[in-house]
């Protein structure tokens, strides 16, 4: 919110001067950077409150381009399928981000190794069909993000449902996307789903049921 403040987000929106500024957030130590381009294409003032909308936008080698909730399920999915990434250890790092604990690349790393891969052909196909009309971005998938990009991708990515969707006054706020994360990661381990109806909820403006098969307790843990 500060940034924001800093760099005129409610002027800019009512000059409708969409992504006037982008604002350095991260530097992994590989040198990717990760920044945010802002006001988005969906902010908006209403009666109540202001849509908070931004871009999270990561330069990776020669590549620059945005991600997405669906970008960060396609690379947990991947990391999992085809790098051989422990599927548990995955989604407890995972909860614990969620909660905020302190992001310890190194000591997370360890817990997670696995054999990097670019997604294939395939499984972007797979995706792009499952988004049906709506865009799909496949640059946010044309590399494996690093433990460090991924989980500094998903700080910034969940912050904005946060912001806009508020915990403390019952609504979802990241709660929303780490649901969609964690079943992204069951849904490698357990057949009666499919990565195409993750993305299908990942999408959607309302509230997904929610599975039977999987627990959810640990959304009770985020606050």
């Amino acid at each position: 919110m500060t940034i924001f403040e800093q760099h005129q987000f409610k002027k800019n929106l009512l000059l409708e001067k969409k992504h006037a500024s982008k604002v350095l957030v991260e530097v992994c130590s590989n040198g990717t950077r990760i920044s945010i381009s802002f006001p988005g294409y969906k902010a908006k003032i209403t009666e109540k409150s202001i849509i908070y909308d931004y871009r999270v936008d990561i330069t990776k080698s020669s590549i620059i381009t945005s991600l997405s909730h669906a970008n960060i399920i396609i690379d947990i999915y991947n990391k999992i399928q085809n790098g051989g990434m422990s599927a548990e250890n995955l989604k407890e790092v995972l909860i614990e981000v969620a909660q905020e604990r302190e992001i310890e690349i190194e000591k997370i790393t360890a817990r997670l190794p696995y054999k990097p891969s670019i997604p294939n052909q395939e499984l972007l196909s797979r995706i792009k069909k499952a988004h049906g009309d709506k865009p799909y971005n496949r640059n946010g998938n044309s590399f494996d993000l690093t433990i460090e990009e991924l989980l500094l991708s998903i700080k910034w990515i969940v912050l904005q449902e946060d912001i806009n969707y508020p915990i403390s006054q019952n609504f979802e706020g990241r709660k929303m996307p780490f649901a969609r994360y964690l079943e992204t990661v069951f849904i490698t381990q357990n057949n009666s789903h499919s990565l195409e109806e993750v993305i299908r909820r990942a999408l959607s403006h309302s509230r997904p049921n929610r599975w039977k098969e999987l627990n959810y307790s640990f959304l009770n843990l985020i606050s």
